[in-house]
């Protein structure tokens, strides 16, 4: 049992690393190679919706192939990878791109306060002591993050607000929609085929062979890490956590992924954070521990 939940946890910190890995070469990409969102996440959707699914046919044809003869499983894989997973992913990396791997990776964490938010509004109850503290918190936040403590100055640009925020908002949908189906089949079968139409879905959008991207090998092995890395094996990494220590524990351990996004960013990009910038981290990641505890 020791070893289990060790694994687990082991697990669980390596989604958080492959996930924050992923947004600083993504920050590489938009800094260094004048990469665009509108051509990174359809190809970075595509590929890993095409890697999960042979994964899971290897792993688990019937389940596989059985999402496909249901027909409101279909329709709600379909529907997870349009309007929770596609959306998802592209607000992230316009995100990143209209900020920083670690600001973009922090704001996402709003999405357990929209969670609560929509639990209580689902089950008609106000919020608890302890939500209400964690509403303050993120609001506080999100205060810090983007004016330093000057309510007439944004340090950051609207932009990254705004898409930082949508970020939690379609996380939270990400992982609403498709609630159901999540215990009918095994989440790899899920994710792959939610990548896999909302990637097809964005090619379609903004036809990424339409940019011109200079391929050299810094953009080759990013974007393997960014597909293989913070898709593939994140999710892989995710599904083994979940499986050994459960979900909250599994997310908990997931909070590396600040972490990891902003050391990085800072090592390698010489991106700069303010200790307003950390305290306004502290204060959103803590709602995440808050509510986890609370639960437990």
């Amino acid at each position: 049992m020791k070893n289990k939940n060790l694994f687990g946890s082991f697990c669980g910190i390596m989604t958080g690393v492959c996930w924050g890995v992923s947004g600083v070469f993504g920050q590489f990409l938009f800094e260094t190679r004048g990469v665009e969102s509108f051509w990174l996440v359809p190809i970075r959707m595509l590929s890993a919706g095409i890697f999960l699914l042979i994964y899971g046919i290897s792993t688990d044809m019937e389940n596989t192939k059985r999402l496909l003869s249901n027909k409101r499983d279909f329709l709600q894989a379909i529907l997870t990878g349009v309007c929770g997973t596609m959306m998802f992913q592209l607000s992230f990396f316009l995100a990143v791109q209209n900020s920083n791997a670690g600001t973009a990776t922090v704001l996402q964490y709003l999405c357990p306060v929209i969670t609560m938010l929509y639990v209580c509004l689902r089950d008609r109850h106000f919020p608890k002591k302890l939500e209400i503290l964690c509403i303050f918190l993120a609001l506080a936040g999100i205060y810090l993050i983007s004016t330093h403590g000057n309510p007439g100055t944004l340090v950051i640009t609207p932009a990254a607000l705004f898409w930082g925020v949508a970020t939690a908002f379609f996380m939270f949908l990400n992982t609403v929609i498709p609630e159901g189906i999540y215990k009918r089949y095994p989440s790899t079968v899920v994710i792959g085929w939610a990548f896999l139409f909302g990637g097809i879905a964005l090619c379609l959008i903004f036809r990424p062979w339409n940019y011109s991207v200079h391929i050299d090998l810094a953009v080759i092995i990013s974007m393997l890490f960014i597909v293989l890395g913070g898709s593939v094996f994140a999710y892989l990494f995710y599904g083994n956590a979940i499986k050994r220590i459960g979900p909250a524990k599994s997310s908990l351990f997931a909070a590396s992924e600040p972490v990891a996004a902003a050391l990085l960013s800072i090592v390698w990009l010489k991106t700069s954070f303010s200790l307003i910038d950390v305290v306004g981290f502290v204060l959103i990641i803590s709602t995440l521990f808050i509510l986890s505890n609370a639960k437990e």
